[in-house]
């Protein structure tokens, strides 16, 4: 995918209609289909975001990181960790709760 200050350039050089399509798509190493589906309106102006404007939407701030329980990488604390731990506290608490009855029972 172009990422949108490429899919910029290209509608700006359209505009000056200066350079053919083919020589727009060569000077921006990009497909003439991609410059000919701007120019037709076929694709809108879309792309994908920087990785920087991605970091920067983060409610931190901060880059993903190796988790060194999982190996994903992900935002730290591990949700998926996490999940887990409470899941194994969880089915803990009803090992030792059916326990419990079974003894008062018998």
């Amino acid at each position: 995918m172009l990422s949108v200050k490429v899919v910029e350039e290209i509608c700006q050089l359209l505009a000056e209609d200066q350079l053919s399509q083919r020589a727009i798509a060569c000077k921006l190493s990009v497909s003439r289909g991609a410059v000919q589906a701007i120019a037709s309106g076929r694709r809108g102006v879309y792309g994908r975001e920087t990785v920087h404007e991605v970091d920067s939407a983060a409610p931190d701030g901060q880059p993903p990181r190796r988790c060194p329980t999982c190996g994903g990488m992900v935002r730290m604390p591990c949700l998926l960790c996490e999940a887990r731990a409470y899941r194994r506290r969880m089915r803990g608490n009803l090992h030792s709760k059916s326990a419990h009855l079974l003894r008062s029972v018998a």
